[in-house]
């Protein structure tokens, strides 16, 4: 089964310079800010729509000010329902955009900068429990050929070994594993290096894939059924069959053996840097939503266990 690939096309009626900056913006997004495909379709997607506002309101892309920015938020809300954490990603991706073209010497100063974030409620991350875990981890599928039952076991046991994003999954690399498949050498955000552990299970399903994937091929890790290299969409598309091969109703996907993968190091007593440094978070305030979702189990933990707790 072939996959699309996620792209966001230029509308043959934008302006050819509008076009230029846009073709422009995502060379910059995908090669030096390296952002996965789904994070790249998601900010193109935001600038297509605020292109088409600009066109309908005959306003100047390098001429924004925080005016224009306000009546495009107002329009889309009263247009499209979208919540704040919506319109938070927009702006976030409008912030972007003008910091590139600031960067460029396209404008003299960034009019987002004096637009506020809609304040939004910030959700707890979502985790496996260890028996969802543990049922996804066992699962095996009777029909898949041999290669791709013990790729995809591979797969959600080095997931939930090492926290990895799903984009550093696709892109780990066979000459950077060590000869005795412990740890990996990744790629992270921003194009900074860590590394990552690999516990004994996955480990054993790792070496059991990697006997039958043999040497050929791309450098990649994981392969898709044809050979070549798995995409992030491919990752995807593997869990939610496992799912639905499963009967489970909780989503699969790579984020939330990552979540899972925090909060299980943390409720184990893990210090908090080690986890940053393991997740490849470069601010530590990202890492500690992680703690508030150990503090939550501990709090369940001392009202189910202490006597007095109860009362």
């Amino acid at each position: 089964m072939t996959l699309p690939v996620l792209e966001v096309q230029i509308p043959e009626h934008f302006p050819q310079a509008m076009a230029d900056l846009f073709r422009s913006y995502r060379t910059y997004l995908k090669i030096e800010k390296n952002y996965s495909e789904h994070t790249l379709f998601a900010y193109l997607r935001d600038l297509k729509f605020f292109f088409e506002f600009c066109i309908k309101e005959e306003i100047d892309i390098l001429s924004v000010d925080v005016l224009d920015v306000r009546a495009y938020f107002s329009d889309l809300k009263s247009t499209k329902k979208q919540d704040k954490r919506t319109q938070s990603r927009k702006l976030s991706s409008l912030r972007t955009f003008y910091k590139f073209l600031f960067r460029e010497e396209k404008i003299g100063a960034n009019p987002i900068l004096q637009v506020s974030f809609p304040k939004t409620k910030k959700k707890l991350p979502k985790n496996f429990t260890p028996i969802e875990t543990e049922d996804i981890l066992d699962y095996e599928d009777p029909e898949k050929k041999e290669v791709l039952g013990k790729r995809d076991k591979a797969i959600v046991e080095v997931l939930y070994s090492t926290g990895l994003r799903v984009f550093e999954l696709v892109n780990a690399k066979l000459s950077d594993l060590n000869e005795e498949l412990t740890s990996l050498k990744v790629m992270g955000k921003r194009r900074k290096e860590r590394f990552v552990f690999i516990g004994p299970e996955a480990k054993e399903a790792l070496k059991e894939y990697l006997e039958e994937r043999g040497n050929g091929g791309p450098d990649e890790i994981f392969l898709n059924q044809r050979g070549g290299k798995l995409t992030t969409r491919g990752i995807r598309y593997i869990l939610s069959e496992r799912r639905v091969m499963m009967g489970m109703e909780k989503a699969i996907t790579p984020h939330k053996f990552r979540h899972t993968f925090a909060t299980d190091l943390l409720n184990a007593g893990a210090d908090i840097r080690a986890v940053q440094e393991l997740l490849g978070h470069s601010s530590l305030s990202s890492t500690q939503v992680y703690l508030s979702v150990s503090r939550d189990r501990l709090k369940e933990v001392y009202r189910n266990a202490h006597p007095h707790a109860k009362k």
